[in-house]
């Protein structure tokens, strides 16, 4: 009997340091957990950013494009004016035949 005793009390210290070893892994865990959890929010953090910026962008392509296209027309509008205009010099300057 005597020997069973010593074995659980044996048992019983092997058990108990190997908890006391588990508290620091524990801890590790809980630590890798916190990082994983701040990790996963500045990552949603960047992809609601880069959306927002992805939108931003577009509205600016969209009116730089819609500036262009009414740069274009207006010079498309003053060449053609300017063409009238050089018509109109050149037929004043034209000779006219004397009789």
């Amino acid at each position: 009997m005597k020997l069973n005793a010593k074995a659980a009390i044996l048992t019983l210290l092997m058990v108990t340091a190997g908890c006391t070893d588990l508290k620091p892994l524990e801890a590790r865990i809980e630590d890798l957990q916190a990082q994983v959890n701040k990790l996963q929010a500045d990552l949603a953090k960047s992809s609601s950013n880069a959306a927002t910026a992805n939108k931003a962008a577009a509205a600016s392509a969209s009116a730089a494009s819609s500036d262009a296209k009414q740069a274009l027309s207006i010079a498309e509008g003053n060449t053609a004016a300017i063409d009238a205009l050089n018509a109109k010099i050149d037929q004043m300057f034209k000779r006219r035949p004397s009789n």
